[in-house]
């Protein structure tokens, strides 16, 4: 197992704050998501351009040291949770060692993000370094709609990802971005998968990125997600009551007869801003306040530069106090698309 990085002028644990940061509007930001990579295996279709040749991710710009000394000033901040994301996360082979450097920081609220290519040989590496839990992305529950998608075949190895990182005891669920025209065919496959299987598949509406081909034509808001399974299956939804902020956007419903639930995330047609809890950092070290709004405010200089923890800690401090009330899309505005899906991190 990697052994945890050494703590760079960090504060005692005790003196740390336990209520979070605030933004400038006073909600409590306590979940962090960190972009460790640019680079991916899949060219999924609501990701990547879909005309011309595949932009071609650069490398990661923070090393393993790097990121975990940028969370730690977070987590002295009050930081509860981290998800680490890319890109393709699992395209790092120091992934085990960052982990189990964050794990301690945030008590091991560590969670990942993955396309689960890679996952079926590493789960229990990560497992034993600190991981608490995967997201997998799977967009198809067969083969030939999965390759339609993602533009590449690993349908078998994504499951088998899926079933090791059970197997380990990582909390797993699974992500399904809905596409009209593209997978909407799937949203009944998928639920099924998650009743048969006593697993949560949560469907997230599509976003515009750049180069993404974002249209309204293929947008499918939660609510005609969630009356297809509803109708599909012929059964009634139980939502569940919302646990914490840490535990995300989605609403999520029981589906009778076993443990599987499905869930949406209505990131365009309901407006969550109100209670968002979190903040990105990107793999080139810049801080995302908004996922479609503020600049990003670049943290990987002063640390190369041997800025202090508290300088750290106040542009990190500066940045919130300038994160949006919403995100553009909900005023009727075009937001800001000047990065693609897997340069912010999702």
């Amino acid at each position: 197992m990697p052994l945890p990085l050494p703590r760079h002028n960090q504060p005692p644990r005790m003196l740390r704050l336990k209520d979070g940061l605030k933004d400038g509007l006073g909600r409590s930001i306590t979940y962090l998501r960190v972009s460790v990579t640019e680079q991916c295996n899949l060219a999924c279709v609501y990701c990547k351009p879909r005309t011309g040749a595949l932009e071609r991710a650069e490398p990661p710009a923070m090393s393993r040291n790097e990121v975990v000394q940028a969370v730690q000033v977070f987590t002295s901040l009050g930081i509860r949770k981290v998800r680490l994301t890319g890109g393709e996360p699992l395209m790092r082979r120091d992934l085990e060692t960052i982990v189990a450097g964050i794990s301690p920081e945030v008590e091991g609220r560590v969670h990942l993000t993955t396309n689960g290519v890679h996952l079926a040989r590493r789960a229990r590496g990560l497992r034993d370094a600190g991981l608490a839990g995967v997201n997998v992305s799977l967009d198809a529950a067969e083969r030939g709609a999965f390759e339609r998608l993602t533009r590449k075949d690993g349908f078998s190895r994504v499951m088998a990802g899926i079933e090791a990182a059970r197997s380990a005891g990582l909390k797993t669920k699974l992500n399904a971005v809905v596409l009209r025209g593209w997978n909407e065919d799937q949203i009944l496959p998928l639920a099924r998968l998650a009743r048969a299987e006593g697993i949560q598949v949560r469907f997230i509406e599509f976003m515009p990125y750049q180069g993404n081909g974002w249209g309204k034509d293929q947008f499918m808001p939660a609510e005609e997600i969630l009356r297809i399974v509803q109708e599909g299956l012929g059964i009634p939804l139980e939502e569940e009551p919302v646990v914490g902020l840490e535990e995300g956007p989605a609403r999520i419903f029981r589906l009778p007869g076993g443990e599987g639930k499905v869930g949406v995330i209505s990131t365009l047609s309901a407006d969550f801003c109100d209670r968002c809890n979190r903040v990105r950092l990107t793999s080139r070290g810049e801080l995302k306040a908004c996922l479609f709004g503020n600049r990003p405010v670049d943290l990987l200089e002063p640390l190369r530069n041997h800025a202090t923890h508290e300088d750290l800690a106040r542009l990190i401090r500066q940045a919130l106090t300038e994160k949006l009330d919403c995100h553009p899309m909900r005023r009727g505005q075009v937001p800001d698309l000047a990065d693609g899906m897997w340069q912010v991190g999702g």
